[in-house]
């Protein structure tokens, strides 16, 4: 009697995406995070096409992070972080044979924050807040003069105008 080997039934994305939280659940990850795993995987997968085939899942993949507004890093980096965490899981378990997010460079954007100046009346406002008189308010008083970029001669005129050091409690 001759053996046919019968080619395993090919796996949709949305049963590989369960598989995924199933695995992250097992692994402890934390609630917050699996939150944002089936929010995240929810989004992407109602604008797929529900396959692991690659060439379907690269367009899907271009499209979904193509479709997000260029509003803030974040915004982007979140998801991109879910979605290539479940493609290199998915890589691993050979259900798909590369992860089109590293195939065609995508990267996340660099977050430079969103600083804006403080204008000097609140600098200064803040910094004779401070209780110069205790250790803690005259070391805070010192680190927000060196951060702050104050010239030193500002500092150390500063420093010696000041009540005498704090003796210790």
């Amino acid at each position: 009697m001759r053996m046919v080997k019968m080619k395993p039934k090919s796996m949709d994305l949305e049963t590989a995406m369960q598989k995924f939280l199933l695995v992250k659940e097992s692994q402890h990850t934390g609630e917050e995070t699996m939150k944002d795993y089936r929010n995240c995987l929810a989004r992407f997968l109602a604008d797929s096409h529900n396959s692991l085939d690659y060439p379907l899942l690269k367009s899907d993949v271009l499209t979904f992070f193509a479709a997000i507004p260029d509003t803030s890093p974040a915004r982007y980096n979140k998801p991109f972080q879910t979605i290539n965490a479940f493609l290199n899981w998915a890589l691993e378990q050979e259900l798909i044979g590369k992860n089109p997010i590293k195939v065609h460079k995508l990267h996340k954007r660099r977050d430079d924050g969103n600083i804006k100046p403080l204008p000097v009346d609140k600098l200064q406002a803040f910094l004779a807040s401070l209780d110069k008189s205790t250790y803690t308010g005259l070391r805070d008083y010192v680190i927000c003069m060196q951060c702050s970029s104050t010239k030193e001669s500002r500092r150390r005129s500063d420093w010696q105008s000041s009540t005498p050091l704090p003796s210790a409690r």
